[in-house]
């Protein structure tokens, strides 16, 4: 009677902690999908947020002022009696006389 009971608690301490063992894995699993669900929805929402402003970006370069932006800073063009100024001499870097100093 005792060995029946002695196998019959051995299954039973198995059978738990097999139970015990997959709902651990479980969990770790459920964690990390909830970890990894995280980073796509952050890259989807930086996406969004980029794909937004560079829509933006389109809508201003479909107008008057945005295409004159593009002619002024891209092609260097000015409007019509517009005076330019150019500066003469030379400029400082930064660079040089940060080195001369030491």
């Amino acid at each position: 009677m005792k060995l029946r009971w002695v196998a019959f608690w051995a299954m039973v301490v198995m059978a738990a902690a097999m139970l015990v063992t997959s709902a651990l894995n479980e969990l770790r699993r459920q964690r990390r999908m909830d970890e990894l669900m995280e980073e796509k929805v952050e890259a989807l929402r930086q996406a969004q947020d980029k794909l937004n402003r560079l829509r933006d970006r389109v809508e201003f370069f479909k107008t008057e002022e945005g295409q004159a932006w593009i002619a002024r800073d891209k092609l260097n063009m000015a409007f019509g009696g517009e005076e330019i100024y150019k500066i003469e001499g030379e400029v400082p870097d930064d660079k040089k006389t940060a080195t001369e100093s030491k």
